[in-house]
């Protein structure tokens, strides 16, 4: 369809026919005698562009009159005017009625047309229309701020926000070859938007030359402009806070485009050196009540090195009737929700009876998130009143000691009644003397980070990738069957992976792991499930022939057993890291597991079974809070759609999949561990 101008007469292409559209009749029409024609050949309408549109035509005044014909409106009394070319602008003219912001008589001028050549005035006119390219709108916003126009006299003659204006502002001062790319479609306004961050236009024009063309996205842009420099919401810069930084000379790099109080600080050695002033202060305030020593750090304090020491048993006070039944109340809360998770994750998870993979229906997430967020809070008020209650004795701080350190949210957390090993061996000898002897407790268990289920998945995918590595390797599968067989012969206590049963755990893996059929290890180990089919099911008969086989071949059919064997399948998302070697590390490090080439997060093997906030939290390690933002306002279905697309081929892991980290080993805890196996 085309259409085309005449000087005098307009003329339209209807099926094929040039058709004239006659010159309309000027006339002033009282607003309310309009309405929208059922002949305006405009059907869809955007609703939400109404006001903005409004607000222009309040500040600017009606720029081109409204098309119309004479119509009949049912129940109306009088000459109406049923609007063929205009119904935006009608729109928003009453929507300024409706808001109290303009008489519903105000005169309006309008083009009379014949009744005839409604449809064609109509169509002539919505034909001819081309959308403005938003570069046009950018330079035009420049223009008129040059021309000594404010920020918000834009704002108001637009119909638009300031921020808004300042936005586009931004972009239009961007290096003149991203506004001729972005008119040429090569660059899109979300990469605009990060390379805003700087207004040096040779910084914004080497970065993007340094990137190849798949590697420009805006995290990445954003990354490279800021890779010298700290956000404002990592717990470094939380804990020091964005005043402080200030008043201590530091600069902020705000990003315009992002939410409010989010940026970039550009001096880290001043945030350090500000982090580390105020642990200290806080360390030295937490030395002042006894403790023997007290260590500050800027990073957590992860599970493998709190295990390097002993965490001393904190006396409680009783507790009032008041506070014993506030406590009291908590643990019902708490337990009743508990319950409630557990019922909810059975409705989520493999149903061995029915050979059902059972998901959650919306309503069935929607609880289940509610319920965790609020366990948290529960939990924190409870954590809270029997810290209250906690009371360190003397002699407790004297031989124990503190660590404190900046928590997420930038929080100050610390861990009390920590033991050092030497510590711990000079309080065992003192025992002897007659000393008293120090209680000691486990390490807090916290939260797990997913559900039972999902553990059971994900370590089993776990379990299967080593399996099918297995088959690859026969020499790690045989030194790893006899540094099992040997080590329980000497020191039948130590725990293994592998089953010196030999039990086969294929039947495990493949209820538990979820979407496992179509995971490499799958393939894999299926292609290898026919090595028994040559091997006689009699026992004398099998023995006879492992006895003919050749020595190569005896080590490949034991790659397979072995495979079959191994298992870390369990409920548990943090394993346990034994002290000293670790088998299951060994074996991973020795067979190079890497999870990533094994594994991914699709919505069938994780992001259907987890909250929207690890959803988000999976994003944001993997390509940035940036990227991970439009996700809190998704519904669950569109929020995993959208980080499955995002986390595809960046080789994400959850904790649970991610490399056995080594603990710290020295030779005081090998001689603590040691005295402690002498006192037994």
């Amino acid at each position: 369809m085309s259409a085309f101008e005449a000087t005098n007469d307009a003329v339209v292409e209807v099926e094929g026919n040039t058709v004239p559209v006659e010159q309309g009749e000027r006339r002033i029409i009282p607003l309310n005698r309009l309405f929208l024609s059922a002949q305006n050949v405009r059907k869809v309408r955007n609703p939400e562009t109404i006001p903005e549109l409004a607000a222009m035509i309040e500040a600017q005044g009606l720029l081109y009159p409204l098309c119309v014909v004479v119509e009949k409106r049912k129940g109306a009394k009088g000459e109406h005017f049923g609007v063929v070319a205009g119904g935006r602008r009608l729109a928003a003219l009453q929507w300024l009625v409706e808001m109290g912001r303009m008489a519903k008589e105000v005169p309006i001028e309008c083009l009379v047309f014949d009744v005839d050549r409604a449809v064609a005035v109509s169509l002539t006119e919505n034909a001819a229309q081309e959308a403005m390219h938003p570069a046009d709108q950018l330079e035009a916003f420049k223009l008129m701020v040059e021309e000594g126009r404010a920020v918000g006299q834009i704002a108001a003659a637009f119909g638009v926000s300031a921020l808004t204006v300042e936005r586009r502002l931004k972009l239009a001062n961007l290096a003149p070859m991203f506004i001729a790319l972005f008119r040429e479609g090569k660059i899109e306004q979300a990469q605009m938007q990060a390379l805003a961050l700087t207004e040096d236009h040779a910084q914004q024009v080497r970065v993007w030359e340094s990137l190849s063309h798949w590697e420009r996205s805006a995290h990445n842009i954003r990354s490279r402009l800021t890779e010298q420099e700290v956000r404002a919401d990592q717990p470094l810069a939380l804990f020091v806070g964005l005043d402080a930084y200030r008043a201590a000379g530091g600069s902020v790099r705000t990003d315009i485009f992002a939410n409010e109080g989010e940026g970039f600080l550009h001096d880290v050695d001043l945030l350090n050196r500000l982090a580390a002033e105020k642990l200290q202060a806080k360390a030295d305030a937490v030395r002042a009540l006894g403790w023997k020593w007290v260590e500050a750090r800027e990073a957590g304090f992860p599970y493998a090195e709190r295990s390097r020491f002993a965490l001393l048993t904190c006396a409680s006070v009783q507790p009032s009737a008041k506070e014993a039944e506030a406590i009291e109340a908590l643990e019902a809360d708490l337990a009743r929700i508990v319950r409630r998770m557990d019922e909810l994750e059975e409705l989520n998870s493999y149903d061995a009876d029915t050979d059902e993979d059972r998901e959650w229906t919306p309503e069935q997430q929607a609880e289940y998130e509610a319920l965790e967020e609020q366990h948290g809070t529960l939990d924190d008020q409870l954590d809270a009143m029997r810290d209250s209650l906690r009371e360190w004795s003397p002699d407790q701080k004297a031989m124990a000691g503190v660590v404190l350190y900046i928590g997420e949210g930038g929080t100050l957390a610390s861990v009390e009644g920590l033991v050092r090993a030497e510590d711990r061996k000079e309080a065992n000898r003192n025992v002897g003397g007659g000393g008293a002897t120090p209680s000691y407790e486990s390490a807090p268990k916290e939260r797990a980070e997913f559900s039972a289920a999902l553990c059971q998945s994900l370590t089993a995918h776990r379990t299967a990738a080593v399996a099918a590595a297995f088959t690859l390797s026969p020499k790690v599968a045989l030194a790893a069957l006899l540094h099992t067989l040997l080590s329980h012969e000497r020191e039948p206590w130590q725990s293994s992976p592998l089953g010196a049963r030999f039990d086969n755990n294929a039947h495990k893996i493949a209820s538990a792991a979820k979407d496992f059929d179509s995971s490499p290890a799958a393939r894999m180990l299926e292609q290898a499930e026919g090595w028994g089919d040559h091997l006689p099911g009699d026992s004398a008969a099998l023995f006879d022939r492992l006895q003919a086989m050749e020595v190569n071949g005896l080590l490949e059919l034991l790659a397979r057993v072995v495979a079959r064997a191994y298992s870390v399948q369990g409920p548990d998302p943090v394993r346990s890291i034994q002290r000293g070697f670790d088998p299951a590390r060994g074996i991973e490090t020795a067979l190079g597991i890497d999870m990533a080439d094994w594994w991914s997060p699709t919505p069938e093997s994780f992001l259907n079974h987890v909250s929207k906030a690890k959803m988000i939290e999976a994003v944001t390690q993997a390509c940035g809070a940036e990227a991970a933002r439009p996700i809190e306002a998704m519904k669950k279905a569109d929020a995993v759609a959208a980080a499955a697309a995002l986390l595809e081929g960046k080789r994400w892991l959850p904790s649970t999949l991610q490399s056995y980290v080594a603990p710290a080993v020295n030779d005081d805890d090998v001689v603590a561990v040691e005295e402690e196996g002498a006192e037994d």
